[in-house]
């Protein structure tokens, strides 16, 4: 399970990639502000339980199955969808954190189209990634955080027009 982002940037697209011990892989697309959120979700979550051990275990459609870590992702997964509702919790009965997402074109009120329950160890991995991957988009302006773009002048508000702040490649 990891967060990476295809692209340049300023440009780029960002997914939660999944890959199972059968070889089974899965393409999550989510927006950048999502993934943040995400990541947050996750630090408040495990801030909030306490440090009991976990096992390693994840599950897609009913089916549990060990994780693969540090495992390569094909290109091509076996599901591709477009994160519209994303839900985090934590499943006391199994002691996981449960990951459910509905696709955008799906009925966000029916059942989950992917569910994933995880270890501690692994959300707190998926939390350093996901912070990793949104922070090496574009430079922020250190007055106003707005995204600086290689070569082009930045007029920042508020040094009322006295700053004018550009990055070179």
């Amino acid at each position: 399970m990891q967060a990476a982002s295809v692209g340049l940037p300023g440009q780029r697209t960002f997914r939660l990639q999944f890959i199972n011990a059968d070889g089974q892989s899965a393409n999550l697309w989510i927006e950048k502000e999502q993934l943040q959120a995400l990541g947050s979700a996750i630090d408040q979550l495990m801030a909030q339980l306490s440090d009991d051990p976990y096992i390693d275990i994840a599950t897609r459609e009913g089916q549990e199955v060990t994780p693969q870590s540090g495992a390569h992702f094909p290109d091509a997964s076996d599901l591709e969808l477009k994160i519209g509702k994303l839900a985090l919790g934590y499943d006391e009965g199994r002691a996981r954190f449960t990951l459910l997402v509905h696709d955008v074109e799906a009925d966000q009120e029916g059942p989950a189209n992917f569910r994933c329950l995880v270890t501690r160890d692994q959300l707190r991995d998926l939390s350093g990634n996901i912070e990793d991957v949104v922070s090496s988009g574009r430079p922020r302006c250190p007055l106003c955080g707005t995204p600086l773009s290689v070569g082009m002048a930045h007029f920042c508000p508020p040094s009322n027009g006295h700053a004018q702040v550009q990055i070179e490649e």
